[in-house]
């Protein structure tokens, strides 16, 4: 009988388990399927703003990079369709990839894919300057650099996306919230992708205008870009599904 009983607790307490980490994954899964359905087929401005700061270790970095590829691995890039800008940053920021600040005929996946392949960690330095990566993005998305940014057939800019994707964490005097802000008045719409244990959410979800559709949270990048495979269409691994669910329990 004791026996019985224990197992119906365990068995009670992880049903529970598991219909809680169903709910957070399918909503999650949702929001990112929702987030790439928006640029197939169709022409967009993609501002990715990558975190090289020290406090991703290599691998990390490198995974990190490999979610950028995946997704975009079946949105069309060009000058006539998807633009692709690269905003990295660490102590300081800079503009490595600039296709929607400066775009050419001939900047294509090809050229994108050539050059971004090439980026190292070490790049911009090793501390978080968050807010020198969002002035840049500001910058390419309403300001100093915004004079070749497309407009739709209604003469309204097009459609624009920020995706940042970082630890959360910045520097004690590089708060980048308010310059989020200022491309949400303007338009831009403003994606925070989080990476590891130790994750601060809060940060991130300051950053963008709707927390619970734009805020996502992985347990690393490399779980983050195993999931941007599945969205094109390969199989979900059960071990995958049950690390999301541990590290969501």
């Amino acid at each position: 009988m004791k026996v019985f009983l224990c197992f119906a607790v365990f068995f009670l307490s992880n049903f529970q388990f598991v219909f809680a980490t169903t709910w957070f994954f399918n909503k999650t899964l949702q929001e990112l399927k929702n987030l790439r359905s928006q640029y197939v087929n169709r022409k967009a401005d993609l501002v990715f703003l990558i975190d090289t700061s020290g406090s991703l270790s290599r691998p990390a970095y490198e995974t990190e990079k490999d979610f950028v590829r995946d997704l975009l691995n079946e949105i069309s890039v060009g000058a006539e369709a998807s633009r692709v800008e690269v905003i990295p940053f660490g102590n300081t920021a800079s503009i490595y990839i600039d296709q929607v600040s400066n775009p050419g005929i001939t900047k294509n996946k090809c050229t994108f894919n050539e050059k971004f392949n090439r980026m190292e960690q070490k790049i911009n330095g090793w501390s978080t300057n968050m807010k020198a990566g969002f002035e840049l993005a500001f910058s390419v998305c309403l300001g100093n650099y915004s004079g070749q940014k497309r407009t739709d057939s209604g003469g309204k800019p097009i459609k624009t996306t920020v995706l940042l994707l970082t630890d959360g964490e910045w520097n004690w005097n590089a708060n980048p919230v308010s310059l989020a802000q200022d491309l949400h008045e303007g338009g831009v719409e403003v994606f925070a992708i989080g990476v590891g244990q130790y994750l601060n959410m809060p940060n991130l979800q300051q950053i963008t205008a709707i927390p619970d559709r734009q805020a996502f949270k992985l347990a690393d990048f490399k779980e983050f870009a195993k999931l941007a495979k599945y969205l094109r269409g390969g199989k979900l691994n059960v071990v995958l599904f049950l690390k999301i669910s541990y590290y969501y329990y």
